[in-house]
C-alpha cells in the first residue's frame, strides 16, 4: 500500500504530535506480554519507519527503558503508548498504527509474538463474538 503523503498523528490528549515524511513497512500486530503490558490491550499494532523520517511536534513522548536494549514513548500527560525502539535498529523506529490521524491508511500485513498471544485475542475468537455498532450502555 502506497502512503506516500506525509503522515500524521499523536497522542490523545494533542500535546504529542508527529508527522512521516518516507514510506512506512512492517506494520504488524505484536502480541508480546510487554506491549500487552503497556497498551492494556490484547495486542497492538506497529509500523516502522526511520528514524530520519520522523518529526515530533508539540511536546516529545517520554522515554520508559522496558528493558536494556528497549525504550518506548509515551505522552507525558495522557499516557498514550506512541513509540518502541530498540538498540539493535538505530536508525529504525516503531509507531502505534492507531495513533495515526487516519489509520486506517495502513493494514497490517501479520502477527508477530503469536507464541505470547492471548487465546480470546486470536483472530478465529473474535470472529465468535458478537458485534454491536456502539456501546450497549
Amino acid at each position: 500500500m502506497s502512503t506516500s503523503q506525509n503522515l500524521t498523528g499523536g497522542c490523545l490528549c494533542g500535546a504529542v504530535r508527529y508527522r512521516l515524511r518516507g514510506e512506512p513497512y512492517d506494520v504488524v500486530h505484536c502480541h508480546c506480554k510487554s506491549c500487552r503490558r503497556v497498551s492494556g490491550a490484547a495486542f497492538v499494532t506497529w509500523f516502522t519507519v526511520r528514524v530520519a523520517d520522523l518529526d515530533w511536534r508539540g511536546e516529545k513522548p517520554v522515554l520508559y527503558h522496558s528493558s536494556a536494549a528497549v525504550s518506548r514513548g509515551f505522552c507525558p500527560h495522557c499516557g498514550s503508548t506512541l513509540s518502541y525502539r530498540h538498540e539493535s535498529d538505530p536508525e529504525e523506529i516503531d509507531i502505534t498504527a492507531s495513533s495515526l490521524d487516519h489509520p486506517e491508511t495502513l493494514a497490517p500485513a501479520g502477527h508477530i509474538w503469536w507464541e505470547q498471544h492471548l487465546i480470546w485475542g486470536s483472530p478465529a475468537a473474535q470472529q465468535e463474538l458478537p458485534v454491536y455498532q456502539r456501546s450497549e450502555a
